[in-house]
């Protein structure tokens, strides 16, 4: 069994890393260790520069993962930098930058950091797209959530019930298979 630290303050993200590795043995636990952000573009260099700096601090396997909102219309806007544009937009906000636009794509970009004390990170990193509805659900955990229609559903994610999105990241996500994948092949 294999003990892993995840990194991260958002319940909600450690709920997903529960569900993905509940049939396996690698044990979650979550650690709420505010990690510094390279400033990148990159969701694979800002999650491994966590990973590995917060490895050596807690002298403990970790994983670290970032995100990304790419809109496409929006010409990648705001990719990673999601968490601090959700900190000074509201779902209004969102839907006056998408006011008369067609195309209202957006690819999630995830990256999942593991990291040995001492090593370099080890990154798994999936998309997944969806689209941006024109008008706002109920109020979520954040702004994006609130005009986020995940692919395969028709209302946006503070619509659908939990338990449900927290099943749809876990299962349509190949980033937790490669991290399970490496870690039945990669034992240290």
């Amino acid at each position: 069994m294999l003990t892993v630290s995840y990194v991260t303050g958002n319940q909600y993200k450690f709920q997903v890393a529960r569900e993905a590795l509940k049939d396996t043995d690698i044990k979650v636990v979550q650690n709420l260790l505010e990690t510094p952000e390279v400033q990148s573009d990159d969701v694979s260099e800002i999650a491994s520069f966590s990973a590995r700096w917060a490895a050596d601090r807690l002298n403990t396997p970790v994983l670290v993962s970032d995100v990304g909102y790419f809109i496409k219309s929006l010409n990648g806007f705001p990719g990673p930098f999601i968490k601090w544009t959700n900190k000074w937009l509201n779902s209004a906000d969102y839907l006056r930058l998408l006011q008369n636009v067609a195309d209202r794509s957006v690819e999630v970009r995830e990256c999942l950091a593991f990291c040995h004390p001492g090593e370099k990170s080890v990154c798994f990193v999936d998309s997944n797209f969806a689209t941006l509805a024109t008008i706002a659900g109920p109020k979520g955990y954040s702004p994006i959530d609130e005009i986020f229609i995940p692919k395969g559903f028709n209302k946006v994610e503070t619509e659908i019930p939990h338990e449900i999105m927290v099943k749809y990241w876990s299962e349509n996500s190949t980033k937790w298979q490669q991290f399970i994948n490496y870690i039945k092949n990669h034992q240290h």
